[in-house]
């Protein structure tokens, strides 16, 4: 099963600011207790004060220099150390608190801090450190001379393993709901990808690779809702000269070829602020947006003179040529009045003897 990435040094982090709070919770609560219990007998045992205050206290701040020197300096093995760390602290109440003393399920806890890390081996580490540490504390109870019956002998491995079982399901659970989330981030990032390549298909032609008819049309009602009045627009429509002879005589896949070139010299000959698009059969549109008449016409003759230029190895000693339409848009006209009167000025272009440009302020 996959491991989570887990990021160990943050978890390490709050684990160890953890730790402080818990010193501080049990300092306050001993200091606070001591002072009752002496309040109440009127005397002071500096035995009793060495034995529940002052050793347990020094063991457990030499146990947090040896847990911060350790993180620091065998940082890859911080989440053992940080596993070893709670366990001896547990161990250190149980032995030095007597109101703690027998209570072996305090060595549950590492077990589930263990569980953070979200990978098998520190649960099976912890629970076998419980075990021991277990072991370790009934010796150190028969030592001091109390008896320990099977009940508290068996329960308390029982907890620990229960525990560290516990533990175990529901780290496998997170990490099953982790990698549901992951096959679902996968989806819908597929999802998304086939989406934008579907609208991109829907809106660009797959031979030429310009845009198409119905992306030259939202992009034409785009800019004339949205551009400034005092912007210019014009439209040219580009029609390959003869085309149908070309398809008779070379066949469609030599006009696929030409539609191809075409639509590659267009990308490379216009401008970034000039939108080419393939109108439909044979024909270009190109919008020119904030640019002036003369300059829309420079341009187009160099368009005409680059197809021109251009061979096509599989028409040998066949020139390519075009012809262009071209009007300015009036905001006092509609789109399709606007349509129209660049369409007529195309037909005169083809009319006049083709292979050139006719525009509507030559009318």
């Amino acid at each position: 099963m996959e491991q989570l990435p887990a990021n160990d040094h943050a978890w390490n982090r709050q684990l160890i600011q953890t730790l402080w709070w818990v010193l501080i919770g049990y300092e306050l609560a001993t200091i606070f207790a001591f002072f009752m219990e002496h309040r109440e007998r009127l005397g002071f045992s500096l035995s009793h004060f060495f034995e529940f205050q002052a050793m347990p206290t020094s063991l457990l701040l030499i146990l947090m220099g040896i847990g911060y020197a350790g993180v620091h300096y065998f940082a890859a093995f911080s989440n053992y150390i940080m596993i070893v760390w709670t366990s001896a602290m547990a161990c250190i109440f149980i032995v030095c608190i007597p109101e703690l003393m027998s209570e072996y399920e305090l060595l549950c806890v590492p077990i589930i801090l263990s569980s953070i890390y979200f990978q098998r081996k520190f649960i099976v580490f912890s629970y076998s450190l419980g075990l021991f540490c277990f072991l370790g504390l009934t010796v150190i109870t028969l030592y001091r001379g109390h008896e320990v019956t099977p009940y508290q002998f068996i329960v308390p491995i029982a907890v620990i393993t229960a525990t560290a079982f516990i533990c175990k399901m529901i780290m496998n659970k997170g990490l099953d709901l982790s990698n549901q989330l992951k096959v679902s981030i996968v989806r819908e990032q597929d999802l998304l990808i086939r989406n934008v390549m579907t609208d991109r298909l829907s809106k660009v032609d797959s031979l030429t690779e310009l845009f198409n008819h119905r992306s030259f049309q939202e992009h034409t009602d785009h800019l004339i809702s949205h551009m400034p009045s005092d912007t210019p627009l014009e439209l040219a429509l580009m029609d390959i000269d003869n085309f149908k002879q070309i398809n008779d005589t070379y066949g469609h896949w030599v006009g696929d070829v030409v539609l191809k070139t075409v639509g590659s010299l267009l990308r490379e000959v216009l401008g970034t602020d000039d939108m080419a698009f393939r109108y439909g059969g044979e024909e270009f549109a190109v919008l020119f947006v904030g640019k002036t008449h003369e300059e829309i016409t420079v341009l187009c003759e160099h368009v005409m003179s680059t197809v021109r230029s251009t061979v096509i190895p599989e028409m040998p000693g066949q020139q390519l040529t075009m012809s262009i339409g071209l009007a300015p848009y009036n905001r006092n006209t509609m789109k399709k009045a606007w349509f129209q009167l660049v369409d007529e000025c195309l037909y005169m272009a083809k009319r006049s003897g083709k292979n050139q440009i006719h525009s509507h302020f030559s009318k």
